[in-house]
């Protein structure tokens, strides 16, 4: 039996469909981690609570007075801080503390590091507070959605696969038989 060369191999794959099988394959899977990620994901929305309900560690939105947010901006970096989001660390009768997350830029070359501030606001200052909640029926409609492009992405890179492709025609002198009694 004559061995064969390691072109010929590969040309006999190329001509049968299985290394387009493996890289569609391959290319399909190297897409994985975004819908992983998209399925994790959840849609929130902000809804109006009263700062008094507020607990300590909720993702919170607060819109302040313009008096309050020129007191705010130098803290915060910014030019007009109206309306800002942050973790609720401490609330009081008075005041409340909010740690809101800033850019600022780093020392070295154009990279950004995000920060974090803590500040304290009158309760007489707050025009309007927000909760972070999760929105069920977005988050569901995300996660079906997510779903249903998973399989359709699956389904593609095993259809037609290698093991689904039709042995090659009669041309070949691999697929024949020797004739019986030959030695």
């Amino acid at each position: 039996m004559r061995a064969r060369r390691p072109s010929s191999v590969l040309a006999g794959l190329r001509d049968h469909g299985y290394i387009a099988a493996m890289r569609r394959t391959r290319r399909t899977f190297s897409s994985a981690p975004l819908l992983v990620v998209a399925f994790f994901a959840g849609c929130y929305t902000y809804a109006p609570i009263q700062p008094a309900a507020a607990r300590p560690g909720m993702s919170v939105r607060a819109r302040v007075t313009a008096v309050e947010s020129e007191r705010l901006a130098p803290l915060l970096a910014t030019t007009d801080p109206r309306v800002f989001t942050g973790r609720l660390i401490d609330t009081a009768a008075a005041s409340m503390v909010v740690e809101v997350p800033i850019m600022v830029q780093a020392g070295v070359g154009a990279s950004f590091q995000t920060l974090h501030q803590r500040i304290s606001i009158p309760s007489a200052a707050v025009v309007e507070f927000e909760a972070r909640k999760l929105d069920r029926v977005r988050t569901g409609l995300l996660v079906g959605a997510t779903a249903v492009v998973a399989a359709a992405i699956l389904k593609h890179a095993f259809d037609g696969g290698p093991g689904l492709d039709r042995p090659p025609g009669g041309s070949s002198t691999d697929s024949r038989r020797p004739p019986r009694g030959t030695p």
